[in-house]
């Protein structure tokens, strides 16, 4: 069946809004496989539909939104695959190897994405969480502070040799 131009369009919009190619092709209509088609047309006549989805993040959110929305796409499709492999009917060896190649994919994504963005890091968390303490107990326990403070600097070597590297 012949789809028209405005079918093609729409369902490239609402990719590059955000909406995955499969819920893009169901709401225009069309099949998943038509739709991959048209993508791989687009992308072969230089009109790729993924660097478009990118900037129209970019555009629309700003860079910290793009990278959280990467974290939470990304840990999204790790919780849908673990999912699915739960459910598959394959040898338990088998699902072992996929469950370990995802861990893999995933602790190679948050490093990867630490590098880039600080913010995400396990150090800025540590560190964060070491400063929140502090300002708790400079609210609620000064004596406490007091005690503390001289292992502060001790700590915070401790985690940059433990996140940093």
């Amino acid at each position: 069946m012949a789809h028209s131009q405005e079918t093609r369009d729409k369902v490239r919009q609402l990719y590059i809004e955000g909406m995955p190619l499969n819920g893009a092709a169901v709401t225009c209509g069309v099949s998943y496989d038509t739709a991959r088609d048209w993508k791989a047309k687009a992308q072969s006549r230089g009109d790729d539909w993924d660097t478009a989805r990118a900037a129209y993040r970019i555009s629309e959110q700003g860079m910290d939104d793009l990278n959280k929305q990467l974290v939470e796409d990304f840990a999204r499709q790790v919780i849908t695959t673990t999912r699915e492999l739960e459910e598959a009917k394959i040898p338990a060896a088998d699902k072992a190897t996929l469950l370990a190649q995802l861990a893999d994919a995933y602790a190679k994504f948050s490093k990867s994405f630490s590098r880039m963005n600080p913010q995400f890091s396990g150090l800025s968390v540590a560190l964060d969480t070491l400063k929140t303490i502090a300002d708790h107990l400079r609210l609620h326990d000064p004596a406490a502070l007091k005690a503390l403070q001289p292992h502060f600097e001790e700590v915070g070597a401790i985690l940059g040799k433990r996140y940093g590297g």
